[in-house]
């Protein structure tokens, strides 16, 4: 089914209205303006009647002046006569044309004179005899003036006003007009109503197409403002400024959009949030069930060689004390390897709840670095390892112990991956306020895509999935957490002859050493 539009609609109602209007005043010409004509042609009469009867005097002749001036105004045709049949005045016989005798009056109506008349003479004195013959005059007096009709042989009809001047009803007014000027006015009347409705009708049904448009042009943008809205495109203001309803309503459609648009970006900003909220958590939740299989595989083997040692000990199958003693030891650096893998899960726990208290103090990178390598020369010594740190000599302030747990990972990392006889290079720079510390081991590097993931807690590359290898595999995931408590930033990247591990610290204090800049 088609849709009709709101401007159609509109355009309508308006030229309903308009048809409507037209033809009630159409139906009420037909069935009631005769009437109301002839009320009014009554009244016109009546009104003649009075305006002479109140200038009359007693002498005709003095009102002769009134009469000639009414009648030239209206269409009402005024004679002044006799009871006796005297016309006194009358406007189809001029004065000269008198007859003579009856004390200067006119000819009698009440038969037709002796001599020949023009029509229009002849036709005056018929309508004023007609009239003479039809009214009551012993009652002329008490009710002052009648209304009746006369018809003529030619059937012409008249409506007439035949009223006494004077109390006595001895000089009467008769005020006539033809029934055919009425009828001809309502004719015309009629006709010129007809006319003057179409052309209204069209002139209406034109202002009314303008003024739909003109109306629902803001309808119509408001719909388009909502149709976007529906599809949640809010660019579509609405421009209009009227200050209407129309206008209130577009200014509130506009609010409303406004409104709409910030509560659904709010809503996918959450939305967004929650997304990378739950993600996160199914992220953490991935990462604590890989980290329980982690450390249960890490405590898995140690647990088992020292309860496989310790049984064969209670078994008595290493009987000579160099047995005894292999046993003993091996169970020695199992558990230490426990203890060491205990020990900094408890640490990276303490650093990510941030349980961990911090003590600032002046460190002295090259002290630092030196006794590293102090610690680490025997592991160093027996695979040709060298370790310089020349470039350390700057001073930051952080706490101690940390930064040297951040140091002895790297360190023992570059130890572990480097091939026998390689370099390493523990270097310090100082760029403005921040000092980055940087460990480079030569070798092959790191595929780009592992290096992100290598400060996840208990990963390995391939090639170091051996337990030969050494390490419990979450010294850089402690690195991270130490460089978060420490508002630092630590990082790993490939560069030409091997890896190189940074950890840059920020508010540092620098003493004046010598430090090498960037």
């Amino acid at each position: 089914m088609k849709r009709r539009s709101i401007r159609f609609k509109f355009f309508v109602a308006i030229s309903a209205v308009a048809l409507v209007f037209i033809g009630v005043l159409l139906l009420l010409n037909v069935f009631f303006y005769q009437d109301y004509y002839m009320m009014m042609r009554r009244n016109e009469l009546r009104d003649a009647y009075q305006a002479i009867r109140s200038s009359y005097d007693g002498n005709a002749d003095n009102i002769a002046t009134v009469l000639d001036s009414y009648e030239s105004q209206t269409a009402v045709r005024l004679a002044v006569v006799c009871s006796d049949g005297t016309v006194l005045y009358t406007s189809f016989l001029s004065p000269n044309a008198r007859p003579e005798g009856g004390e200067g009056g006119m000819q009698n109506p009440f038969q037709l004179p002796d001599f020949s008349l023009f029509d229009q003479q002849r036709r005056g004195y018929a309508i004023l005899r007609s009239i003479a013959q039809s009214i009551n005059w012993d009652a002329l007096s008490d009710r002052h003036y009648q209304f009746l009709s006369v018809t003529l042989w030619d059937n012409d009809q008249y409506l007439c006003l035949a009223g006494a001047l004077d109390d006595n009803a001895d000089k009467c007014l008769f005020a006539y007009m033809p029934y055919a000027y009425i009828e001809q006015n309502s004719s015309l009347n009629l006709v010129f109503l007809v006319i003057a409705g179409g052309c209204a009708l069209l002139i209406c049904l034109v202002c009314g197409y303008f003024i739909s448009r003109q109306f629902t042009r803001p309808l119509i943008a408001m719909a388009g403002v909502a149709d976007r809205m529906s599809e949640l495109d809010f660019s579509t203001k609405y421009e209009g400024n009227g200050d209407d309803e129309v206008g209130q309503l577009g200014q509130s459609l506009n609010r409303l959009s406004a409104y709409l648009e910030q509560t659904i970006s709010e809503l996918q900003r959450s939305n967004g949030q929650l997304a990378q909220e739950i993600k996160e958590k199914e992220r953490i939740d991935s990462m604590r069930r890989e980290f329980i299989v982690n450390v249960s595989h890490e405590l898995k083997t140690p647990i088992a060689l020292i309860q496989g040692y310790a049984e064969g000990l209670t078994a008595g199958v290493a009987d000579d004390p160099e047995d005894r003693k292999y046993y003993c030891d091996t169970i020695a650096d199992e558990a230490d390897h426990m203890n060491k893998l205990v020990m900094q899960l408890l640490s990276l726990s303490r650093l990510e709840l941030g349980a961990e208290q911090t003590y600032n103090e002046d460190i002295d990178l090259h002290a630092l670095c030196a006794e590293a390598a102090r610690k680490t020369a025997v592991l160093c010594e027996s695979r040709g390892l060298t370790v310089e740190y020349d470039n350390t000599n700057t001073t930051v302030r952080t706490d101690g112990d940390l930064l040297e747990q951040v140091l002895m990972n790297y360190l023992s990392n570059a130890i572990r991956y480097t091939a026998d006889g390689g370099q390493i290079t523990i270097s310090a720079v100082r760029t403005g306020g921040n000092v980055r510390l940087t460990v480079f081991n030569e070798g092959s590097g790191l595929p780009e895509e592992e290096l992100p993931k290598i400060w996840e807690k208990f990963y390995r590359t391939d090639r170091a999935r051996t337990r030969e290898a050494g390490g419990t595999g979450i010294g850089l995931s402690l690195v991270r957490a130490i460089a978060d408590t420490l508002h630092g930033s630590c990082g790993a990247e490939n560069v030409e002859g091997g890896i190189a591990f940074w950890f840059e610290l920020s508010d540092v204090t620098d003493t004046g050493e010598t430090a090498q800049e960037l």
